[in-house]
């Protein structure tokens, strides 16, 4: 069964090379795909020094959002399996790889959706599970999606993971495998901005699945213009979806008060 390892880029620059030769290296992988969601630093010239009929690239001029990344690298894949790798991970290996991999390829499964693990800790996380980039699937069963997929940026997660029920899914633990977080990777100012982007379409997405109230949908397209960090939380507080606000709770307040503490100039 041939894998084809997809895997969308956003200024990765810094861990994008090392992600990238241990996919290329293991045996479980026929073919490796980047799709360059219309990088700004070095991600294209270190995609360049790639020279090999196994490796495909896939250069988007502006950035589209991780959907349409991964549609891209659906629909230029060859192999039965796509699995799908961010590529900010540190300390991958292929011990990651194939445990990820096997539970498809042996036919134990129809998703498989690995975590990486910090700490056992993490998997108590409410949203660590659900938005893990790392995934299975067969490519057959995600083609009549694309362009549903396509249209999704931070909240296709959750879109795909109401495509098939827990009893079609395999969860793995990547023990030992980082994804940083956005203060590890962006400007203060440009991680508070995609925290608060990410969290608002995920439970835009969520309601979607659940059939969110219109006054909970008006309360998160207004969630932007919140002007600091109590203003978010008085916001948060009107939502009535019980589920919803426990996440922005949990989630987007925990961040904008770290936030909030380490950075003073970003809120009055």
């Amino acid at each position: 069964m041939k894998v084809s390892a997809i895997v969308p880029i956003f200024n990765e620059e810094k861990t994008v090379r090392t992600v990238a030769k241990t996919l290329f290296d293991s045996p479980l992988i026929s073919e490796l795909i980047f799709v360059n969601d219309g990088s700004t630093d070095r991600t294209p010239q270190i995609l360049r020094d790639f020279d090999d009929e196994r490796i495909k690239i896939i250069s988007l001029k502006r950035n589209h959002g991780k959907g349409f990344a991964l549609a891209s690298g659906i629909r230029k894949a060859q192999g039965e399996v796509v699995a799908f790798f961010d590529a900010d991970l540190i300390d991958l290996s292929n011990q990651h790889i194939e445990r990820l991999l096997e539970p498809i390829i042996n036919g134990d499964s129809k998703v498989v959706l690995g975590v990486p693990l910090k700490n056992k800790s993490d998997l108590y996380r409410p949203w660590v599970v659900p938005l893990t980039g790392e995934r299975a699937y067969s490519r057959e069963n995600l083609l009549p999606y694309l362009e549903k997929i396509s249209e999704k940026r931070y909240g296709i997660e959750i879109f795909l993971n109401s495509l098939y029920d827990k009893k079609e899914t395999k969860i793995v633990q990547l023990n030992d495998l980082i994804s940083p977080t956005k203060w590890e990777k962006r400007t203060p100012t440009e991680a508070v901005r995609e925290y608060i982007l990410e969290i608002k379409e995920i439970a835009e997405e969520l309601g979607k699945r659940k059939g969110l109230l219109p006054e909970d949908y008006k309360v998160l397209s207004k969630l932007t213009e919140a002007m600091d960090f109590n203003e978010f939380k008085e916001r948060i507080k009107k939502i009535k979806d019980k589920k919803i606000k426990e996440i922005l709770e949990k989630y987007l307040l925990k961040y904008l008060n770290l936030a909030k503490g380490k950075f003073k100039n970003l809120f009055s």
